[in-house]
């Protein structure tokens, strides 16, 4: 049975369900039935009957178990998962438009963020739209540029900030920050107003491990056809890459909506000339999106709009 016959099968078989498809999502995502279970608000022989339920009609294993409980995707799990996922998506946006339709705005809303970008930001849209639109659930994932990309066009979440217009896909501009460079105190750049380009290929970087690390570099004047960057250390966590650099371990490149509002032994940099980083929302479809990720996008773009009219009254 190929994907496209069980992709047939799920949209025309009167016994399948949502509970069921729910289920086997949700134990992908989690990767255990404990946690599947816990997720749905449910118990695990419920989880594990759902799951069971669509094997059968469908005719497949879709997981594979181990004896710790931990569940993987089967070759077929892996052809029909994005299916699964835009129909349940799908499902979702049919119920806000239909609650929209008799003026009620309620749902889930799965938002994607870049560890650490710009956390003031987050902080003050979700504030807004949790005070705006209260029965809207919202569940957040945080992962790397990469990952947030990937869960966008995948249908993992229904929207998540980016690097606006640095991604395949299409986002809306809520934001610029800039691009910094971070340096000890006893570094040869701490006296520098700015720094360039060509200084900067001389230095051993810090940088984080996966993600938007290359973009970042990139952006700073590394250019992928020429000599690669000397990256001397590669860490997870921004904390950790600021403990490294204020111990002269190396310098690194941050946006500077990610540092700490006191920065301790450490002196942040433009670069020269400055670079700019506009921060969008990008959703997989505009025409596709659910109500809630388009009031979400609205939400931010207000916000937006709010803090740029208060900069001329700051100055």
């Amino acid at each position: 049975m190929n994907a496209n016959h069980i992709n047939h099968k799920l949209m025309k078989d009167n016994h399948m369900n949502f509970s069921q498809l729910q289920c086997f999502v949700a134990l992908v995502e989690t990767g255990s039935f404990t946690e599947a279970a816990y997720t749905l608000d449910l118990t695990q022989s419920t989880v594990s009957h759902a799951l069971a339920a669509l094997e059968s009609e469908l005719g497949v294993t879709l997981l594979e178990r181990n004896r710790k409980g931990v569940v993987a995707l089967t070759t077929i799990g892996h052809s029909i998962i994005p299916h699964v996922r835009a129909l349940l998506v799908q499902a979702e946006a049919i119920e806000q438009e239909a609650k929209a339709a008799h003026g009620q705005t309620s749902g889930k809303l799965r938002l994607g963020t870049v560890l650490s970008l710009c956390p003031d930001v987050l902080a003050s849209v979700l504030t807004r739209f949790r005070t705006s639109y209260p029965d809207m659930e919202v569940v957040l994932f945080e992962g790397t540029m990469q990952e947030v990309s990937e869960w966008i066009e995948s249908s993992i979440i229904d929207v998540g900030f980016v690097f606006h217009s640095a991604c395949r896909i299409e986002s809306t501009l809520i934001t610029t920050d800039e691009l910094c460079v971070l340096v000890p105190p006893g570094h040869g750049f701490h006296a520098k107003t700015a720094v360039t380009p060509r200084e900067l290929r001389e230095e051993g970087l810090i940088m984080a491990k996966a993600g938007c690390a290359s973009q970042l570099m990139e952006m700073a004047g590394f250019e992928p056809s020429r000599a690669r960057p000397q990256v001397r250390y590669q860490a997870s966590d921004s904390a950790t890459i600021l403990a490294m650099v204020r111990e002269g371990l190396g310098i690194t490149l941050m946006p500077r909506m990610m540092l700490p509002k006191k920065l301790e032994g450490v002196i942040a940099l433009p670069l020269d000339p400055p670079q700019p980083l506009p921060i969008g929302l990008a959703v997989r479809s505009q025409a596709m999106a659910s109500p809630g990720a388009k009031l979400f996008v609205q939400t931010a773009l207000t916000w937006a709009q709010e803090q740029a009219s208060l900069l001329p009254r700051a100055r």
